[in-house]
């Protein structure tokens, strides 16, 4: 997972103040487990091993969170506190981490149109080449592999993992396929016993997940001895 920006002065935050010690881990663990967009991939199995017997209350997050659907969230103020912005609308799409951020905002219908910058690359943007159109930003042919590894609990083997996903996810369908894999093995009863594959293992098979297994084989030892 790459580096992120922390607040020190949420803890002199009233609003963080005033939380349970449940609910100031959960934000902390959201935000560490957000994608660089701000994207949560709803996983309580995972949530509740590391904060046993939680119970979520909507309503002590108005306001920070945006609950798209019951798998996916949205941490309204992630990518304004990351990117130093004050609003979306200054993500520059000639910037190859804002161009991201902007394809993954447009794919869950939080953003519309952007422009890109009449001029420059603009404060703390990084310089690359980027497939995107010059007047609308419009990412094409591109799929996040940080979007997907972001999301996987294991990250032994990243470079790998990514070859992995660089040969096999070319088109749109591969990678709601992909999604749908990491999906359904995360909610497989191995994985919510612990015993999760390395990254650059489950890369590797990830299309086994697609469909999900008609019955876990008793056995995982098999698993252990695959990582």
């Amino acid at each position: 997972m790459s580096n992120r920006f922390t607040a020190p002065e949420k803890w002199v935050d009233p609003w963080f103040c005033e939380l349970s010690i449940n609910d100031k881990l959960f934000w902390v663990y959201i935000c560490d487990n957000c994608n660089h967009a701000g994207i949560w991939q709803v996983n309580w199995p995972l949530v509740k091993f590391h904060i046993p017997n939680y119970e979520f209350n909507h309503e002590v997050f108005n306001g920070r969170v945006e609950i798209l659907d019951e798998a996916t969230w949205f941490l309204k103020k992630f990518v304004l506190f990351q990117q130093k912005i004050s609003s979306v609308n200054d993500l520059n799409p000639l910037n190859k981490c804002h161009l991201s951020i902007i394809n993954i905002l447009k794919s869950k219908g939080l953003v519309r149109g952007f422009k890109a910058p009449k001029k420059g690359l603009g404060r703390g943007q990084g310089i690359g080449n980027s497939n995107s159109n010059s007047n609308t930003g419009i990412v094409k042919g591109e799929f996040s592999f940080e979007d997907i590894y972001l999301k996987y609990p294991n990250k032994v083997g990243k470079k790998a993992a990514e070859r992995h996903f660089l040969a096999t996810v070319k088109t749109d369908q591969d990678f709601q396929d992909i999604q749908t894999a990491l999906k359904n093995y995360l909610a497989s009863e191995r994985v919510k016993k612990g015993f999760i594959q390395n990254a650059s293992t489950w890369y590797n098979q990830w299309r086994d997940w697609v469909v999900p297994p008609v019955k876990e084989k008793a056995g995982i030892e098999k698993y252990i001895r695959e990582d």
